[in-house]
């Protein structure tokens, strides 16, 4: 009977112990995440933070597309980032900026998109973000021979006012990749790059008038 009992004993002890260790492991998995998703948030402030740093300096929308295409995917650990502009007539959206060796092939070709196609093409036309986490499952997905590893994507549109000016393209290699934290960062950061290029065409105009109004004046005098 005192063997029964110590067995009975010694296996409720290792139930405890085996119990306790689960706990402790559910835990330390827990703060594990936790601190990563932490890590993760302040590098995305630290991004919106450095692009609009980077950009207040920049006048030329080129160095502004390549700067933010550069940061982005650098601080995020992003497949490819890509910024498009809606061409004058609105029929297609034309890729301005890319930071992967296949967007760089893209640009070489004047990669363009009709309105309504793709991914891209859908954020352009909607006004709105489109979202495709799995693109094998994904009927609205693009398929490109120069991005053959995207498994999931976001394109958020440049809103300018009640009108598009063009997409920011997000695409990752992990299907199911972006989260809610990164939806409202990479909006914020499409928010500042609108406001970065619409300051950039103001200028522009500025100056184009201020060279009308001085040749007028040349030729008055």
């Amino acid at each position: 009977e005192r063997v029964k009992q110590d067995s009975d004993s010694n296996r409720e002890l290792e139930k405890l112990t085996d119990e306790l260790e689960r706990r402790v492991d559910e835990r330390a998995t827990e703060l594990d995440h936790a601190n990563k998703t932490t890590s993760r948030r302040a590098a995305q402030l630290e991004t919106i933070a450095e692009l609009s740093q980077a950009i207040s300096h920049m006048q030329n929308p080129n160095e502004i597309f390549s700067a933010a295409s550069q940061l982005i995917s650098e601080r995020f650990g992003f497949y490819h980032v890509g910024i498009f502009l809606i061409d004058h007539d609105r029929e297609y959206v034309v890729l301005q900026a890319a930071n992967s060796a296949g967007g760089q092939k893209m640009l070489e070709r004047g990669h363009r998109l009709a309105m309504g196609t793709g991914v891209v093409g859908f954020a352009a036309q909607a006004r709105k973000p489109r979202l495709a986490l799995d693109v094998g499952a994904d009927s609205v997905f693009f398929n490109n021979p120069d991005l053959p590893d995207t498994r999931s994507e976001i394109a958020l549109p440049l809103l300018y006012g009640e009108q598009a000016i063009g997409v920011l393209d997000v695409q990752s290699t992990e299907s199911g990749a972006f989260t809610e934290d990164d939806f409202r960062v990479l909006g914020t950061l499409a928010n500042q790059l609108t406001t970065a290029i619409e300051n950039a065409r103001l200028l522009s105009e500025a100056r184009s008038a201020t060279r009308q109004v001085e040749e007028v004046y040349n030729e008055f005098v």
